[in-house]
This record gives structure tokens, C-alpha cells and sequence, in this order.
């Protein structure tokens, strides 16, 4: 039996190991670990069910719905679940229908009674119109297509734009080099015998995304403080970011759509010299108790330069 190690999945699927991780603890996923190796392997059987994850996902099908296809194992579930999906679109689309009239009877309005100066407004409804003119209802769906369709689905809410300060931090990292494997539960423990817990939300407490997709925990710490514990310790570096919550199935849309936003932006670039990180932001007894993980996704980035070579 051929099994592929876990890198090599999250490089040909484009899914985060800390989603693999989510999907095997709702049930929906499973790995191995030959000759008790550390790293994951996933067999032909595994990979194939996450390829039917991905493409419900794809169709913005929440994970909780997805588990309870596989548990029933039933193509009236699936169709049902489908309808399901129907019907929400169909309700979502008459809305932005019936906003679309209002918007467009608005600007006649304002045409009619003679305000031609606010231009924007005239060109948002022309590219509007030739946005919906260039749709082609017989495009074949390919998977690239499906994703992109996906993300523009999903959009982004509550961008921020923060800046962190410099911060001392343990890490997950023991200082003989082995990196402590994490789940949701123990992540709220790990630090707890030397007397840091991490508290959702209060930016005291981090994931940072790795080379080959690894996730090291960091947990602020004094800036004097001795530490005597098998993990390292380090420096944070302060910095802008970009951040905005996603809850844990939308995760690596999130961090695709945060880097686009950044790249489309006249004034900021992506910082590659500092990492991207996740912070929970639900409140543990509440995450827990519903399954349900909502993170804030960091994406580091700078102030474009002025001309004349000065940052902002």
C-alpha cells in the first residue's frame, strides 16, 4: 500500500496540514504512521476522500454538512444537501437582484435630475453592466475555476489593518529542535506548567506558518524572564499586518484572499522577511463545546515606498 507523506499532500492540494488536522478530528479524514513515524502518511483511500472534501468545500458545503454526507452515505443526503445549497444561493442572488434595481433606479434617478459629477457612480454602473455581459453560461467548471469562484464567494469581511508590537515569546519548539504536535486542546495547556495560558483574541498567543507547512505555537513571556523550560524562546518582531477571522474550513481561502488584497493594494507590499500566523479568537469553553474554531489570519506586509525611496 503506496502512502504519501502529509508535505507532499499539502503541496498538491493546496490545503494547510493544520486544515488535514481539522478535517481528521470532525471525523472526515484519517493518516497513518508507519514504523511510528512522526509525520502523517496518507493512503490512495484517504487521499481520494479529501479530494470529495475539497470539491464540497469548493461548493461552500459547511464541513458540519459534509460529515453528515460521509456518515450517511446516502445520495439523498448529498442531493438533499445540494437543494439545500440551492436554496440558500437562490435567496442570496434575488437579494443582490432586487439591490442591483434599487442601485440602478437610484442612478437614473440622480442622471434625470441632473448631477452628471460624481463620475464613479457612472463608471461602478458601466462596468457593472459589462461584467454581466461577458458571462458566459456554457463556461466549462474546471477546478482552478471552481476555486476561484469559491474565494469570490467567500469574500473577505473586517479587514484590519494592526500593528504588533515587538514581543519575547516561547515557542512549540523544544530546544533539541523537535517541534510539540498540536491540537486545539492541547494548545490551551501546553505553556500552563510554567504559568502562561493563552487567552483567544488578547494577541498573547500565536501560530506561525513554518517552511513545509509547519505550525510552531508562541506565547508571550516576560521580557526577564528566565526560562528554564525545554522550549526556545525568541523574539517576535513587531510589524504591520493585515488580518482578518475566518472560522477553520475557510482558512486557506482566507490566506489567499489576504494576499491578493495585499498585492492589489497602492500602498502596502507583502513583507516575505517576516511569517504569516493564525490566532484563536472564539473563546475556548465555546470552540469546544460547538467544533467550531475561529482564527484571526495575520499576513505581514510594509508600507510602499514614497518616491524618492522614503517608507510611509
Amino acid at each position: 500500500m503506496e502512502l504519501i507523506r502529509i508535505n507532499e499532500v499539502v503541496d498538491s492540494y493546496g490545503v494547510s496540514s493544520r486544515t488535514l488536522r481539522y478535517y481528521e478530528e470532525v471525523g472526515l479524514l484519517w493518516s497513518n504512521h508507519p514504523d511510528n513515524k512522526a509525520q502523517r502518511y496518507y493512503d490512495a483511500a484517504a487521499l481520494e476522500r479529501l479530494k470529495q472534501i475539497i470539491v464540497l468545500r469548493k461548493l461552500q458545503i459547511p464541513v458540519k454538512d459534509i460529515v453528515t454526507i460521509f456518515k450517511s452515505e446516502s445520495t439523498a443526503v448529498l442531493i438533499q444537501t445540494f437543494v439545500d445549497k440551492l436554496d440558500s444561493l437562490d435567496t442570496e442572488i434575488s437579494a443582490l437582484s432586487e439591490l442591483r434595481k434599487l442601485v440602478d433606479e437610484f442612478l437614473h434617478k440622480m442622471l434625470m435630475n441632473g448631477i452628471k459629477k460624481i463620475s464613479a457612480i457612472t463608471l461602478l454602473y458601466e462596468e457593472t453592466e459589462k461584467r454581466l455581459a461577458t458571462i458566459k453560461k456554457d463556461e466549462t467548471i474546471t477546478f482552478e475555476k471552481l476555486s476561484e469562484v469559491s474565494r469570490e464567494a467567500l469574500r473577505l469581511h473586517d479587514v484590519r489593518i494592526i500593528r504588533l508590537p515587538e514581543m519575547r515569546v516561547l515557542t512549540s519548539r523544544h530546544k533539541t529542535g523537535k517541534v510539540e504536535r498540536l491540537d486545539e486542546i492541547n494548545m490551551q495547556n501546553l505553556f500552563s506548567g510554567y504559568g502562561f495560558v493563552p487567552v483567544p483574541g488578547m494577541r498573547d498567543c500565536f501560530l506561525r506558518k513554518e517552511s513545509g507547512d509547519e505550525w510552531v505555537m508562541l506565547i508571550k513571556i516576560p521580557n526577564d524572564y528566565k526560562n528554564e523550560t525545554v522550549y526556545l524562546d525568541e523574539t517576535l518582531p513587531g510589524g504591520l499586518y493585515v488580518v482578518a477571522a475566518a472560522f477553520f474550513e475557510s482558512l486557506d481561502d482566507t490566506f489567499v484572499l489576504l494576499r491578493e488584497w495585499v498585492h492589489n493594494n497602492s500602498d502596502f507590499d507583502l513583507d516575505k522577511n517576516r511569517p504569516e500566523m493564525i490566532e484563536e479568537i472564539l473563546p475556548w469553553d465555546i470552540a469546544n463545546r460547538f467544533n467550531k474554531y475561529q482564527q484571526d489570519v495575520f499576513i505581514p506586509m510594509v508600507l510602499k515606498k514614497r518616491k524618492g525611496g522614503k517608507k510611509e
